[in-house]
C-alpha cells in the first residue's frame, strides 16, 4: 500500500506546473554550493556540461530544490531560481586544482603520452570539476501547490537557504523557448516569432544539443503605442527587424479589426521599393492606395499606392512648410546676408492690419521672387497676391513689365499674377529705393532682406537643391495627406532618398508635428485617439541629443506625450548616444545588434542590464544576432532574428482579405 501511496503522489507531484516544467527534457548540470540575492556559484564538471550539450555565457539555467525518483525530479517547493550565467567562478580549492593540472600538462608533455595517462580516476574526476558564476534574474513561482495553478514571475528571489539543497538545470529546447517567450500573449494570434535563441556567435554547440530551434516570440502589442529602439552598425540586420515588426503589426490590425496607421520615414528608399534580391518588400503589404501609399518625389504614375513627396512653394497653405526648408537648406550660408535672409518672418498676419499685411505682402513679392529665379516652376500664384504700392512707380513698372502685375481695383493696390511677374517686380523694387521706401525700412519690413540674397550665388545654389520637392500641381500639405492615412489605418512609406539629410530632418520635422498637434487637437476634443506607429531609420540624422526644448523639438514631444495619443515610435540608429535621453528615458522595447564602440555601450549600460552583454554586442559582429528587452518581457533575451520573406507578407495579407503573392511578388 505504501508503494501505491507513494507512486501517487509522485504522479500528482509531477502534474504541477514547474515540476512539470523541470521535467521537460531539463538536463542537470549541477549544483549551487554559493547563493546570495543577487548571485550563485554554480559547481559541474566537464561530463556534465558534454552531456548537457555546453552551456554558453549568458545561458539560462534553472536552480530547484528537490530530489530525483524513478518517476522524474520533484520539487520541494514550487518555484524556480532563473540564472543567467555571467563567466567561470573559482573553487575554494583553486589554488590546488591549478597546481594539479600544471604537474599533469608537465608530465603529459615531458613523457609524450596523454593526459590521462599520468593521472589516476580520481585526480581526473578532481581535475574536470569548475564553476559557473551565475546572476540571479528572479523567481518562477505559482501562488498555490494546484496543478491548474498560474506560473507567476519575480524579478528577485524571497529567500536564501545555505544549504546545498539546490540543483541547477539546463533547460531543454522547449523549456528555452518557454523562458525566452514568456510571458506569452493570452491570445495565441499575437505571439509574433521573431527569431530563435542564441546566445553566442560561436553556434556549433547549440546546432548539436537543437537549442539553436528554439523559439522567441514576442507579444506584438508590446510595439503598439510605445517607444522601440533598433541599435546596431550599418548592415547588422536593423532594416529587417523593422520590417518583420511593421508587418507583424500590420497583421495585428487586420486580425483584431483595429485600424493602425504606419509611417516610416526611408532616407534610402529601401522600404518603399521591392527588394531585388529576395523580391520581397513592405508595399506588397497592399495591392493599392487603399491600404499603402508611399510618397516620392517621383512617383510612378501607374503605381496608385505611389504619391508625389511634393508642395508647391507658391500655396500659401504649406507656407511654413515652404520657408522652412528654404531656411534650412540655406543654413551652411552662414554670412551676416544670410542670417538676416533666415531672420525674416513669413508668416500671414491679420488682414485687418493694414501696415504689417502691406509690409508682409511685400515680403512675399521677394520670397516667390527668389523662388522663381531659383528654378521653382509656377503658371501661376494658387492664391491671389494683392500689394499696396504708389501709383507713379508702379506704372512705370507695369510699362516696362507687361502682364507681370495688374491692377486690383482701388487706386494703389496691385495684384501680383505669376511667379516671374513677382520675380520682375523684386528686382526692379530693389534697384530702386528711392521710388520704394517703405519696401526698403528694414526694421518694419522682410523685403530687403530676401531681395539682398539674390546676387549671392552661395544661397541661390542652396535653394536649388530642394526643387526636386517643388510640385506646381500638388496640392495641400504633404502631413495632412498623412495624417488622413493615419486615420484610415494605412501603412505610409515618406521616401527621403531624393533629398540632402538637412531636407529629410525639416520633412520629417514638419510631418511629425503635424501629426502631434492634429492628435492633440483630437486629445482636447474627446475624441478618441488615432492609433499610429512611425518608424524612423537613420534616426542619428534626425534627432538631436538634448539640442532644444521639448516644444521645439517633435521627436521628444512624441516621447513626452505620444503615450495618451497612442503614437508608437521605432527608431533605429547606429549611435546610442545620438538619441536624446528623454526619449531613451521613455523606451518600452530594446532591439541591440552589434555595436563596435564602448562609448556606444557605456551608454547603453544605463539601460536595464545591458551592461553584461556589452563585451558580446562589441565582439559578435553577427547579421540579425541581437539582445531583446520587451514591454511585457522580465528579462534581456538574446535572439537570431528570422529572416523578412513572403511568408510573413502573406500571413498580413491573409488577414487583411488579400490574395498571396509569389516570390516575384505577383498574384499566385
Amino acid at each position: 500500500m505504501t508503494g501505491i501511496t507513494d507512486a501517487v503522489r509522485r504522479s500528482t507531484e509531477l502534474r504541477k506546473p514547474l515540476t512539470a516544467l523541470i521535467n521537460k527534457g531539463c538536463v542537470p548540470v549541477g549544483g549551487i554550493f554559493r547563493l546570495d540575492y543577487d548571485s550563485a556559484v554554480v559547481l559541474t564538471d566537464d561530463f556534465k556540461k558534454h552531456e548537457a550539450g555546453g552551456v554558453p555565457r549568458g545561458g539560462f539555467l534553472l536552480a530547484v530544490a528537490g530530489q530525483n525518483t524513478d518517476s522524474g525530479f520533484i520539487l520541494e517547493d514550487q518555484e524556480v531560481i532563473l540564472l543567467r550565467v555571467r563567466g567561470t567562478a573559482p573553487l575554494p580549492n583553486e589554488s590546488e586544482l591549478i597546481q594539479t593540472r600544471l604537474a599533469v600538462v608537465r608530465d603529459a608533455g615531458a613523457s609524450g603520452v596523454g593526459f590521462d595517462d599520468v593521472t589516476d580516476v580520481l585526480t581526473r574526476n578532481e581535475l574536470q570539476q569548475s564553476a559557473f558564476d551565475c546572476e540571479v534574474l528572479g523567481t518562477f513561482y505559482t501562488e498555490t501547490d494546484a496543478r491548474d495553478a498560474q506560473i507567476e514571475y519575480g524579478a528577485d528571489i524571497d529567500n536564501v537557504v545555505v544549504s546545498a539543497r539546490y540543483q541547477v538545470f539546463l533547460p531543454s529546447t522547449e523549456v528555452l523557448s518557454w523562458l525566452a517567450s514568456y510571458p506569452e500573449p493570452v491570445d495565441q494570434r499575437d505571439a509574433l516569432a521573431i527569431g530563435k535563441v542564441r546566445f553566442a556567435a560561436t553556434r556549433r554547440k547549440a546546432l548539436i544539443a537543437g537549442t539553436d530551434q528554439a523559439d522567441v516570440r514576442v507579444d506584438v502589442s508590446d510595439f503598439i503605442g510605445r517607444k522601440t529602439a533598433v541599435f546596431g552598425m550599418t548592415r547588422t540586420g536593423k532594416s529587417n527587424t523593422i520590417k518583420t515588426l511593421v508587418t507583424a503589426v500590420h497583421r495585428y490590425g487586420s486580425e483584431h479589426k483595429r485600424s493602425i496607421g504606419q509611417l516610416i520615414f526611408d532616407p534610402q528608399g529601401e522600404y518603399a521599393n521591392v527588394n531585388k534580391q529576395d523580391k520581397t518588400g513592405l508595399r506588397l503589404l497592399g495591392d493599392d492606395d487603399s491600404a499603402v501609399r508611399i510618397y516620392k518625389v517621383e512617383p510612378d504614375s501607374a503605381d496608385s499606392r505611389e504619391k508625389p513627396l511634393r508642395i508647391n512653394f507658391y500655396d500659401r497653405e504649406v507656407l511654413d512648410a515652404g520657408w522652412s526648408l528654404v531656411s534650412e537648406a540655406t543654413a551652411p550660408v552662414n554670412t551676416n546676408y544670410g542670417k538676416d535672409f533666415r531672420s525674416a518672418i513669413l508668416s500671414e498676419p491679420d488682414r485687418n492690419d493694414r501696415s504689417a499685411y502691406n509690409r508682409w505682402g511685400w515680403a512675399m513679392v521677394a520670397f516667390y521672387g527668389l523662388l522663381a529665379k531659383c528654378g521653382f516652376q509656377g503658371s501661376s500664384l494658387p492664391q491671389e497676391l494683392v500689394i499696396a504700392a504708389q501709383s507713379a512707380p508702379m506704372n512705370a513698372f507695369m510699362a516696362a513689365n507687361s502682364g507681370a502685375v495688374t491692377q486690383a481695383g482701388r487706386p494703389g493696390s496691385y495684384r501680383v499674377l505669376t511667379p516671374v511677374g513677382a520675380l520682375a517686380l523684386a528686382e526692379w523694387v530693389g534697384e530702386r529705393p528711392d521710388d520704394f521706401p517703405k519696401w526698403h525700412e528694414r526694421s518694419n519690413c522682410h523685403f530687403v532682406d530676401i531681395w539682398s540674397v539674390y546676387k549671392y550665388t552661395g544661397v541661390t545654389s542652396a535653394i536649388r537643391t530642394i526643387r526636386a520637392f517643388h510640385g506646381a500641381q500638388s496640392a495641400g500639405d504633404v502631413g495632412e495627406h498623412l495624417w488622413q492615412d493615419m486615420l484610415a489605418g494605412r501603412l505610409a512609406i515618406v521616401d527621403l532618398s531624393s533629398g540632402n539629410d538637412k531636407v529629410a530632418k525639416v520633412m520629417s520635422e514638419r510631418i511629425v508635428t503635424h501629426l502631434l498637434n492634429r492628435a492633440s487637437e483630437r486629445f482636447r476634443a474627446d475624441d478618441d485617439p488615432v492609433d499610429m506607429q512611425i518608424i524612423v531609420e537613420e534616426a542619428h540624422n534626425l534627432f538631436e541629443r538634448g539640442g532644444r526644448d521639448v516644444a521645439d523639438d517633435p521627436w521628444v514631444r512624441l516621447s513626452k506625450e505620444a503615450a495618451k495619443y497612442r503614437m508608437g515610435l521605432i527608431y533605429a540608429t547606429q549611435e546610442v548616444t545620438s538619441v536624446d535621453k528623454r526619449i531613451l528615458s521613455n523606451t518600452s522595447n530594446w532591439l541591440i545588434a552589434h555595436l563596435n564602440s564602448d562609448h556606444e555601450t557605456r551608454e547603453l549600460a544605463h539601460y536595464y542590464d545591458f551592461k553584461v552583454w556589452a563585451p558580446s554586442i562589441m565582439r559578435a559582429e553577427d547579421i540579425g544576432f541581437v539582445r531583446m528587452k520587451t514591454y511585457s518581457g522580465k528579462f534581456i533575451v538574446p535572439a537570431q532574428i528570422a529572416k523578412f520573406d513572403h511568408a510573413m507578407v502573406n500571413d498580413a495579407r491573409k488577414a487583411a482579405g488579400l490574395a498571396s503573392i509569389d516570390s516575384q511578388g505577383e498574384g499566385e
